[in-house]
């Protein structure tokens, strides 16, 4: 996976994991990858990992979940990239599929019926996931993703 690719919200949350468990040297992980993503200027990110205060770590992770709370701009770059590379490869599978050799070349040109395709393998299934979730793109089935507004 490419350095770029990774998303800090899991990130904090496999940390936050680890904290609970007993492993305190995964507060020294979290300030690392903050400080990486640049969100250590962030109040509401930075907070929790400098205090060392799990309880604040995990309502911030919640937050996330249900949408109270903004992302990291290291994760809306992050997705709005894979989205972009989604779209860009969608386009050209219709486009590939418009001129297709099957189609009579006498004819008005029909649009393409397709309407998902299997997302770039360059973002991890965690970015696609969180995509899903966010209702941006919906499952299509066989591994396939659909834009949910098209």
């Amino acid at each position: 996976m490419a350095v770029e690719n990774w998303l800090l919200c899991n990130r904090l949350r496999a940390h936050a994991a680890e904290i609970a468990a007993g492993n305190t040297e995964a507060w020294a992980a979290a300030e690392r990858d903050v400080a990486a993503a640049g969100a250590d200027e962030d109040a509401d990110i930075a907070l929790p990992i400098l205090e060392q205060d799990l309880d604040l770590l995990n309502a911030l992770i919640a937050g996330w979940d249900d949408g109270s709370a903004h992302m990291a701009e290291w994760d809306r770059a992050v997705l709005k990239r894979a989205l972009k590379a989604y779209r860009k490869r969608l386009k050209l599978m219709r486009l590939d599929d418009e001129s297709s050799s099957s189609r009579n070349p006498l004819s008005k040109g029909d649009e393409s019926s397709i309407t998902g395709v299997r997302p770039p393998e360059q973002y991890p299934q965690e970015v696609w996931d969180l995509l899903v979730a966010q209702g941006k793109l919906r499952e299509a089935g066989g591994g396939l993703l659909e834009l949910t507004t098209v």
